[in-house]
């Protein structure tokens, strides 16, 4: 009976070939970090998933994030370290998110070529919220495979115009505040009264993030006159020049409304917990008392409280208080007759600002003057 052979499965050869899979002999492109292949095709049958290999032929470094609403940020970084060139072409696998420079490009031996991504103010956000497909080939093997990035909140531009006008004369109250944009500059604002030409085109110019201004600029009465048009232009700027996708323009008419704005509340900002508005009368004489209470967080400024008589001008009034978190405002003083005539209809308001005097929250109530009521809110 003759010698049973032993057969060898090539073990020890196997594993000397993952290991050093950077020899290019079967065709094999690794790339590194921790990049695993998708699709792997080549000259000779081979077949690998490697998530790690410090000897990578073609190299990713890729961007830990990017943001929405920025162009031209560095996605990934690539490096060839094989000794012939290689053709790579990358696509955005959702085309909508945003695009990419450049999407295709050839690779010398030894050189690291960057793509850009300009992410779409609209794009989702989050973790693996931005995916891309990268193919790559030469003659003797062609690799593809998707990849996906973090996409963090891009630069915004909030503003909010009040309406201060009384007694004929047009005023208001303007905030704005610019959040997530690297390089900021500054804010120019432009007011302009479209209705009485006699009347030049004020300009703010303003390198804090956010603000609270008042037109006309030191109050008075020179800024026009009720049921006069006025046209807000806000331009924003970083340190390349003028952002234009967060430049705005808002129109509107001195007629004591508020035109359309954004709520300026970030994540962290104070808070109005609740108030109650209680209407007393005294010999025909309205006065009005209210109580309220505030989160302050870290950064509380003070509480406004506007009463807005809505059928008679002459009796509206605006009241500040800086105690947190509960405080009260009583309108008129002691003695004092400006709280309307029984029967007219107040717009409480309350609003709580934060140390840049930036209004960040905000309740509205209606009551009658002469009811003796109290109305709450929320």
């Amino acid at each position: 009976m003759g010698r049973r052979r032993r057969r060898s499965r090539g073990r020890s050869t196997r594993r000397r070939f993952l290991a050093k899979a950077s020899l290019v002999g079967g065709g094999v492109l690794l790339f590194g970090g921790t990049e695993a292949f998708s699709q792997l095709g080549a000259s000779r049958a081979v077949s690998m998933n490697a998530t790690e290999d410090g000897n990578a032929l073609l190299g990713l470094d890729i961007a830990s994030s990017v943001r929405a609403g920025t162009a031209d940020q560095n996605l990934v970084a690539l490096t060839n370290n094989a000794s012939d060139t290689i053709d790579v072409s990358l696509s955005l696998s959702n085309p909508d998110q945003g695009t990419l420079s450049p999407s295709a490009l050839s690779i010398e031996s030894g050189a690291t070529r960057s793509v850009l991504v300009s992410v779409d103010a609209d794009s989702p956000t989050g973790s693996d919220a931005l995916g891309f497909d990268v193919v790559a080939s030469n003659e003797t093997v062609s690799v593809s495979l998707e990849r996906r990035v973090t996409v963090t909140s891009g630069p915004a531009f909030k503003q909010q115009i009040r309406d201060d006008s009384r007694n004929s004369n047009a005023a208001f109250t303007i905030s704005y505040r610019v959040s997530q944009l690297p390089n900021f500059d500054r804010v120019e604002l432009e007011v302009e009264n479209l209705d009485a030409g006699h009347i030049g085109t004020t300009t703010y110019v303003e390198g804090v993030t956010e603000q609270t201004l008042s037109y006309p600029q030191g109050g008075g009465s020179d800024g026009g006159a009720a049921g006069n048009t006025y046209e807000f232009r806000f331009c924003v700027y970083d340190g390349s020049g003028e952002v234009t996708d967060l430049s705005t323009v808002v129109t509107t008419t001195a007629d004591g409304s508020n035109p359309p704005g954004d709520d300026l509340a970030d994540e962290g900002d104070p808070t109005l917990v609740g108030f109650s508005v209680t209407n007393d009368v005294q010999w025909t004489n309205n006065r009005f008392t209210v109580d309220y209470e505030v989160d302050p967080g870290e950064d509380f400024g003070e509480v406004t409280v506007v009463f807005d008589n809505t059928e008679h001008d002459w009796s509206d009034a605006t009241k500040t208080n800086d105690s947190a978190p509960t405080g009260t405002v009583i309108y008129p003083s002691a003695n004092n007759r400006q709280g309307g005539v029984n029967g007219d209809t107040y717009d409480v308001t309350v609003t709580v600002s934060n140390q840049s005097g930036i209004p960040v929250d905000s309740g509205t109530v209606s009551l009658t003057a002469g009811s003796s009521e109290t109305v709450d809110w929320p």
